[in-house]
């Protein structure tokens, strides 16, 4: 009964030093009204694609959101994550490249909470992006050669992940702190082969989609955005 004030008080906290800090640092603070606050994390992390073995760099990016200070409930958000060539042995013999294009669907939505022990803090937050594929090569004799897979290599539906604060760890509205999750990666559509319509999917479907896929980010450096 008495952890949620202390929540409150430090989100209030926050509010209060980062307009300070954007009154003395020149910039036009992002609160849209009294009860919410839009900060900003620098983000950086990976995430493993389970089925394939494959680690993908995330970022270095930036996570922005809103808050709505109340409930303390986010209420919006966005976190662009850059492309990246991912390198991968398809059926455990043949070389795979690949660039990877994650597209944001949808706000980030979540919530801060009280953590389980005194004076610590949890976030957790959903998010939906469409992954792509494009570049796709599979080294063949030796050769890297274009498989051709067109531009509309994709998940058929977004992706929901899920992230929260790690057990025994704590999220701080001023520094950030890790978050962690795992997440189900569905099938593709619209991937062809050697230019044939169709193709591509079935062999995509065969190795990309599985629920053991988990992805880790740090966040930090708490600030109003500009």
């Amino acid at each position: 009964m008495r952890k949620r004030p202390f929540v409150l008080a430090r989100v209030g906290a926050a509010m209060v030093a980062l307009l300070g800090f954007a009154m003395v640092s020149g910039y036009a603070p992002s609160v849209q009204a009294a009860d919410t606050l839009t900060t900003a994390y620098d983000a950086s992390g990976s995430t493993t694609i389970g089925s394939t073995g494959t680690t993908m760099p995330i970022g270095p990016t930036v996570l922005t959101e809103t808050m709505d200070v109340g409930p303390n409930n986010i209420i919006s958000g966005t976190m662009p994550i850059p492309s990246q060539q991912v390198q991968f042995d398809a059926f455990g013999f043949l070389p795979i490249r690949a660039t990877v294009s994650l597209t944001q669907v949808g706000e980030i939505t979540g919530t801060l909470r009280p953590g389980a022990t005194p004076r610590t803090n949890v976030v957790t937050a959903d998010v939906s992006y469409t992954i792509k594929l494009s570049n796709v090569s599979a080294k063949i004799f030796g050769i890297w050669t274009p498989m051709f897979v067109g531009d509309h290599c994709q998940t058929a539906d977004p992706v929901d992940i899920r992230v929260s604060t790690p057990a025994g760890q704590t999220f701080n509205v001023f520094s950030g702190g890790p978050v962690t999750g795992t997440y189900t990666i569905g099938e593709f559509s619209g991937c062809h082969a050697f230019f044939i319509p169709g193709v591509g999917s079935v062999m995509v479907d065969a190795l990309v989609p599985g629920s053991n896929n988990a992805i880790a980010l740090q966040l930090s450096n708490g600030h109003i955005p500009s």
